[in-house]
């Protein structure tokens, strides 16, 4: 199902229209796969698919990412897809950044991107610049009122500022050491704060709410540390 709303939607109008079964969860996932090498990115598929997707159906969790055919939108969309009609999957996206031709129609957007196949679920935000979706993102998953925990893979300045919010919130934060990009700029200051390169990443190294887990860890141990944040 696909929607579009203004940027003064309420969140309940939002999720009333996309008649979302109420989970018992919610799991954020931000940032990307720029960068990285043909292996890397195996492993990041192979933890999205053996350790995120399974603990998603297992706690009847909902899954929020920002929905696009491109890093890991695409691998969230891919692992959920080994598992039909047993995970929610919602993409939040501006919609002028859109490509299908049913959206777009016949405009040409410049680095826009295709909406992500396997997604059951995608509200398209009255926007034309990436990143204008974040404020939505984060209050629809405010608005179920159960545990969150957000997923921090690799990563720029939206996944960013993504995470912060997401600590300002309350919310853990799953930070994929070794991913790239701002991942591993805030595992850095996280283990070591004198290395923090500014203050937002000072304010979430310090939160108290990041749990580091390397990207070669097992898939295994991805879905002990999900059950820990959100059971307890």
């Amino acid at each position: 199902m696909v929607i579009t709303a203004a940027s003064d939607a309420s969140a309940k109008a939002i999720l009333d229209a996309l008649e979302i079964e109420s989970p018992r969860a919610v799991i954020l996932l931000f940032g990307g796969a720029a960068g990285l090498d043909h292996s890397r990115k195996a492993r990041l598929a192979t933890l999205l698919a053996d350790g995120v997707a399974p603990v998603a159906a297992e706690l009847e969790a909902l899954i929020i990412d920002g929905g696009t055919q491109s890093g890991v939108m695409k691998m969230m969309g891919e692992a959920v897809a080994t598992r039909p009609g047993t995970v929610q999957l919602l993409g939040v996206a501006p919609k002028g950044k859109i490509t299908n031709p049913q959206i777009a129609g016949a405009f040409v957007v410049p680095d826009g991107a295709p909406l992500e196949r396997n997604h059951s679920h995608f509200v398209l935000m009255d926007s034309n610049e990436w990143g204008s979706e974040t404020t939505k993102m984060l209050e629809l998953a405010r608005a179920f009122n159960t545990p969150t925990v957000a997923i921090l893979v690799n990563g720029g300045p939206i996944a960013a500022d993504e995470a912060l919010q997401s600590v300002r919130n309350g919310w853990p934060l799953l930070v994929i050491e070794d991913s790239g990009r701002f991942a591993d700029e805030l595992s850095a200051a996280v283990r070591d704060d004198q290395s923090a390169t500014s203050a937002e990443v000072t304010e979430i190294a310090r939160s108290g709410r990041v749990t580091l887990f390397h990207v070669n860890d097992s898939a295994e141990k991805l879905r002990d540390e999900l059950r820990r944040m959100l059971c307890c």
